[in-house]
């Protein structure tokens, strides 16, 4: 494997260290303080110095990540809270909204509250706040390369009503920057199910400064409302924190590559462009992309969020004939590529890839 510009074999790494767990892998810690006591989470560690922590109580969901010591995504004040204090009704959702790199948004309803089907749909749906099951983690050898994997199922069911099944799996390296993301929701039910899947990824300081720059292939961009439509123009662009700002909201119409990918690219500072991160997403199954942009005091934030919905909630969707339905039975794959891009050379390329065919 390439670690610190040079090229190592299993064996000469072995015989330097007592155990891998010098370099990098997985550890189990669980939270004892305040609303998150009693959260387990699995904090992942490479030898390139990224960090992220997948928390299986919170729908495996990524609380934290971080490069080199420095934070790579927003937290919300409410902090991480346990999934016991979570509340369906309304917009109540946002009191156990911690932010983070990751926080899933779905698995039967997303985005704003709504009445549909007679059934009361509050923000954003429930699975960022159930629990998982059958957590199995690893760190092993495959041959020169150690590789470092988590796995858990989360289920969104009630009798009489849906039973979906989301199987989330992350995978990293010893030698990454990043991790590859493969979900798969499958309808165990009897009846067909509403399936809306937003993944809901929250960027800030010092990652995000006010000489920020995304690049995409967007061929077009939606303004969610009144509010965001006089900054439509300056979607990719961020101003410092601003006391009484209001969000925008932006929806993108990409262009996927060849391969039905979509890379977006969000540079710390446009001027050096020396440091950023990209997401890599498959367009087939995640058509939209929404952008959540917040640059007030406080919650100073971008939300990059590849999608299968808006965030008009459920009944929009049913009502514009978008809602993505699953029948009993069917599965739905969803895969998502992250990675830190650190120096020029690395960034100009991802920028580039923005636009491939």
């Amino acid at each position: 494997m390439l670690l610190w510009n040079r090229k190592w074999t299993r064996n000469e790494l072995l015989e330097r260290i007592g155990a891998v767990s010098q370099l990098g892998g997985v550890t189990r810690v669980e939270l004892c303080d305040g609303k998150a006591k009693g959260v387990t989470t699995l904090q992942v560690r490479t030898a390139e110095g990224f960090e992220f922590n997948v928390v299986p109580d919170k729908g495996m969901d990524i609380v934290e990540a971080s490069y080199k010591g420095k934070s790579l995504c927003w937290h919300s004040p409410a902090g991480i809270v346990h999934p016991s204090y979570y509340d369906a009704r309304d917009i109540q959702w946002v009191k156990t909204f911690a932010g983070g790199l990751l926080c899933s948004c779905g698995l039967t309803t997303a985005g704003f509250p709504s009445e549909d089907a007679g059934q009361q749909c509050g923000l954003h749906g429930p699975i960022s706040n159930i629990p998982a099951e059958h957590v199995t983690w690893e760190s092993r050898w495959k041959g020169d390369e150690y590789v470092l994997g988590i796995t858990g199922q989360v289920r969104e069911a009630h009798t009489h009503g849906p039973n979906l099944l989301l199987t989330r799996s992350f995978a990293t390296s010893l030698d990454s920057r990043g991790f590859s993301l493969h979900d798969s929701v499958e309808n165990q039910g009897v009846r067909e199910s509403p399936l809306m899947q937003i993944y809901h990824m929250n960027f800030g300081f010092p990652l995000l400064t006010e000489h920020s720059r995304i690049y995409s292939p967007t061929q077009s961009v939606e303004s969610r409302d009144a509010i965001s439509e006089p900054s439509r123009a300056s979607f990719a662009e961020f101003e410092p924190p601003t006391q009484g700002i209001e969000e925008r909201v932006y929806y993108h119409d990409m262009k996927p590559n060849a391969q039905g990918d979509v890379m977006v690219v969000l540079v710390s500072d446009d001027s050096t462009k020396d440091f950023g991160v990209s997401i890599r997403y498959g367009a087939a199954t995640l058509p939209r992309f929404i952008e959540w942009k917040m640059t007030g005091s406080n919650h100073f934030v971008l939300g990059l969020e590849p999608s299968n919905c808006k965030v008009g909630g459920r009944k929009a969707e049913r009502d514009s004939g978008t809602l993505k339905i699953l029948k009993p039975g069917e599965k739905q794959e969803f895969r998502l590529t992250f990675q830190v891009l650190d120096g020029k050379e690395e960034v100009l390329s991802a920028i580039s890839s923005t636009h491939e065919s």
